[in-house]
């Protein structure tokens, strides 16, 4: 991975909000996602227990449905390891076999809004 400077951090992340949350807050009525945080022992459990020839993580966006008790619509992330098959990274959201190989999605970060305090 590669370190960003906090100013161009700054700057994408204001661009995500002036961009793509204010359209989806205002065509959806909501008040979309602006982070998911995670718990450091749960992502290192996670990562922990990929299999060893795993090849990497992918971020999937994603988003709850209307009925989800705590956020509504709102966008989330998913993890899903990836292994090296036909050339490319590729996770169990793509080929479900791969959840036999201990390569499931996870989720359960916590969404910001209605969570901002983690």
């Amino acid at each position: 991975m590669k370190k960003i400077d906090l100013t161009e951090a700054k700057k994408m992340v204001d661009h995500y909000h002036a961009t793509r949350k204010t359209v989806i807050d205002k065509t959806h009525g909501i008040n979309d996602t602006k982070s998911v945080w995670f718990d450091i022992d749960a992502f290192k459990d996670f990562v922990n227990k990929l299999p060893a020839h795993a090849t990497g993580v992918r971020v999937h966006l994603a988003s709850y449905d209307e009925t989800h008790p705590t956020t509504p619509g709102q966008t989330t992330v998913m993890l899903a390891g990836t292994v090296s098959k036909d050339s490319n990274h590729t996770d169990a959201l793509s080929d479900n076999s791969l959840l036999a190989e201990g390569l499931d999605p996870v989720n359960q970060g916590k969404n910001c809004p209605p969570d901002c305090t983690a």
